[in-house]
């Protein structure tokens, strides 16, 4: 079995469910969604699966201008929701006691879709919330992630280190997960400034209780460095790529083991 595929609703049948013709008026054709192992970097197994949206449609564009498009359009928060269906869907399919983490913008987080999509499965979700732009109002934020964490989910700060993504922004949030962006695992084996940041973080997320995932792994060199930085979690194409969901659960990574106490959840 592939990954999931929405293919483009007809109108008539958006219309009745009270919604616009999402797809059509963004000039998407279908609608998948791939995943990618998060890890233990002690023993390599997996213990979340991050998901992530592809689109096709009428322009070749990478996932993050779809989502822009749809922001400038009005519909960003649909376009966020139905990724976010799209991937609960598949849920039953992941093994416990795998969580599944998705992507929502700030302003979707305190969306009423969002919370009734995440209603029932919220203990196995992860929801990192993405800033591509300043947060204005902390306190519209923190009401949004409690109403969340009320519904079972954990919330995790993404691409810290990045953009708006600084430290200021994590102490505000007070994530369960702090993803570090790319950028400050690019060359951290050779950067002592890069390993110092990481390990400032890594003594705030034991401070407030939150688990660190290093993001884009992609040598061994780096693999080593973040380890002997306490870092527990990580990502990246060292670790395994974005695929199919049937693709990645029968990998080589391994399965994860339930009974072995030794492998802290995040």
């Amino acid at each position: 079995m592939s990954s999931q595929t929405l293919t483009v609703p007809r109108p008539v049948a958006e219309r009745r469910r009270g919604e616009p013709s999402l797809f059509g008026a963004l000039g998407i054709e279908s609608l998948t969604i791939v995943f990618q192992p998060i890890v233990s970097l002690r023993d390599l197994r997996m213990v979340g699966l991050e998901a992530l949206a592809r689109f096709r449609g009428v322009r070749e564009e990478p996932p993050d201008a779809w989502f822009a498009r749809a922001e400038t359009m009005g519909l960003g928060e649909l376009l966020e929701v139905r990724a976010v269906r799209a991937a609960i869907q598949r849920l039953p399919e992941i093994p416990e006691p795998l969580f599944l983490s998705i992507n929502v913008s700030p302003g979707t987080a305190g969306s009423p879709r969002l919370r009734r999509t995440i209603d029932g499965p919220g203990r196995r979700i992860v929801l990192e919330i993405t800033e591509h732009t300043p947060v204005r109002d902390y306190d519209r934020l923190r009401v949004a992630v409690d109403e969340l964490r009320r519904l079972g989910a954990r919330v995790a700060v993404d691409d810290a280190g990045a953009g708006f993504a600084g430290l200021s922004h994590v102490v505000r949030v007070v994530p369960d997960l702090i993803k570090l962006d790319i950028g400050m695992i690019a060359g951290i084996e050779r950067d002592p400034a890069k390993r110092s940041l990481v390990s400032a973080v890594s003594t705030l997320a034991r401070a407030t209780g939150s688990a660190v995932v290093a993001e884009g792994i992609e040598t061994r060199e780096q693999l080593v460095t973040l380890r002997t930085l306490g870092i527990d979690f990580g990502q990246g194409y060292l670790l395994g790529r974005p695929t199919s969901l049937d693709e990645l659960l029968f990998a080589n990574l391994g399965r994860p083991n339930p009974s072995e106490g030794s492998v802290r959840q995040p």
